[in-house]
């Protein structure tokens, strides 16, 4: 009864240890989840705050590059108003000079009636254009983006007005490229991977940059919310976007071209503070996050060191679980003191072994008890009497192979089976047997079954050797008293 409590506590104690290991690797996954997605959260974070600085600066630098533009040409309009005609050779001159020194690509004086002298020596009127309009008003002045049809380049045109006296003489203009200032912009930046544009507050796509086919062409060339429309874009997404295009805010979101698996891509984006136009980047998030693919890499690695140590911690649980049950079984079929079977693990082995045996399969079934051992325990007492058990445990189970069954299954009585065994090497076996048990001066009472058919003889069988066994027994007793009466 003993013996099945402390096994049954140690099933419990091994199942609390194996759920509470189980609780704690799964803690461990769940805190590696949380930090790994505080992480990736962080990277997402830094990556945006990067793109928003990006696209800032770039504005600023588009801005001071036509500030920069705006300052020489207000000093060049001094100086033509220094001549006493405006319209003279020297100033007309002075145009070509300005053309062949700076990155404007057309210069031109205007005068206040829309007549325009180019330093190509072309007379045009743009008494029409809006730029024309704000600077003979006395505005400094920025045209609406004219594209090309020669080289299909944007350029817009940067406006002064020229005062002689305090009064408005003329108008100094030159063509800006910002196609190239925009593949200028857009150089360094994310590996070149994206596209940059500058589009006015209606999304209308003033230049752009880094476009690869004619599909993106076509979006790129056009209306950039007419073309996220047609997406199976989030409409949330894109409508903050364009309410922060129609308030000149600047903002940063995260959307798919189209649906399925396409990459995520960023949309950054910051007014540029001239007329209503805005500057985007759009970039996957993959190349925005690439500076940080070796927190990613360093990742991986952690997981598979960590999955191979979870899975080795795992393996070796399981192997010391069925190491422990296994001994626990062991335990419970065993008997403590001799370190054979017991009883009832003994009589199921013999009882599956000979009735699973084949019809014609020879085994040799022994019952064995120890003489006088009652009297030993009576004289010397029980310390001496459970030596005497085990030192003929250890010798029984010397004498057997490893497939015999032998057990305990009394106070000092033991069974065996030995299957698979001839008749004559049955006898000489337990010859063998009686003379090593003689010489430890342990007597047993033996009976012996060799049964060449056992199926349905099972306790046949074993009445038969066990009626030998206390023939065996009552011979050595009657041969003793004849013994002890000759010595008296």
């Amino acid at each position: 009864g003993g013996g099945g409590k402390g096994m049954k506590k140690k099933t419990t104690y091994y199942k609390h240890y194996t759920m509470v290991t189980g609780l704690f690797i799964l803690s461990m996954i769940l805190g590696i989840m949380i930090f790994f997605g505080y992480v990736q959260s962080s990277v997402r974070k830094n990556s945006r705050q990067t793109m928003m600085n990006n696209v800032s600066r770039q504005s600023q630098h588009l801005r001071t590059i036509l500030s920069i533009h705006y300052q020489y040409l207000n000093e060049i309009a001094e100086e033509m108003a220094k001549e006493e005609e405006l319209f003279s050779q020297i100033n007309l001159d002075t145009l070509v000079t300005i053309h062949n020194k700076t990155d404007l690509d057309r210069v031109a004086l205007i005068e206040t009636d829309g007549t325009a002298h180019y330093d190509t020596g072309d007379v045009k009127n743009v008494s029409h254009r809006r730029y024309f309009n704000e600077a003979v008003n006395g505005q400094q002045t920025l045209s609406d983006p004219i594209e090309s049809s020669v080289d299909k380049e944007v350029r817009v045109v940067l406006g002064v007005p020229v005062l002689k006296d305090g009064e408005i003489a003329g108008i100094l203009g030159g063509s800006y490229n910002v196609t190239a200032l925009s593949h200028m912009m857009f150089d360094d930046l994310f590996g070149g991977n994206g596209y940059s544009l500058i589009t006015d507050k209606d999304g209308n796509v003033i230049t752009y940059d880094r476009v690869y086919s004619e599909q993106e062409q076509e979006v790129f060339s056009g209306n950039i919310f007419d073309y996220f429309d047609n997406c199976q874009i989030r409409t949330a997404a894109i409508q903050d976007i364009k309410t922060d295009f129609a308030a000149g805010e600047e903002g940063i979101r995260e959307f798919r071209f189209s649906a399925g698996r396409k990459p995520f891509y960023y949309i950054a984006y910051t007014p540029l503070g001239m007329n209503d136009w805005m500057i985007s980047y759009i970039v996957p998030v993959r190349a925005a996050e690439a500076s940080y693919d070796f927190i990613r890499d360093y990742e991986i690695i952690f997981i598979i060191v960590f999955g191979m140590l979870i899975a080795a911690m795992v393996l070796f649980i399981v192997y010391k679980n069925r190491q422990e049950k296994a001994r626990l079984l062991k335990r419970a079929q065993r008997d403590a003191l001799t370190g054979l079977y017991n009883k009832k693990t003994t009589q199921d082995l013999i009882e599956r072994s000979l009735e699973e045996g084949e019809a014609e399969s020879c085994n040799g079934l022994l019952i064995m008890d120890v003489d006088y051992f009652k009297q030993v325990n009576d004289t010397y007492g029980h310390i001496v009497g459970d030596k005497v058990l085990k030192t003929f445990g250890h010798l029984l189970a010397r004498q057997f192979r490893e497939h015999d069954i032998a057990g305990r299954i009394g106070g000092d009585e033991f069974l065996v089976l030995i299957p698979g065994i001839t008749e004559n090497l049955f006898q000489s076996m337990i010859r063998s047997m009686l003379v090593d048990m003689a010489k430890s001066s342990v007597h047993l009472a033996l009976g012996s079954v060799w049964v060449d058919d056992c199926t349905g003889k099972v306790e046949k069988s074993l009445s038969e050797a066990d009626a030998r066994m206390y023939e065996d027994k009552r011979a050595y007793y009657a041969k003793n008293r004849q013994l002890d009466r000759r010595r008296h």
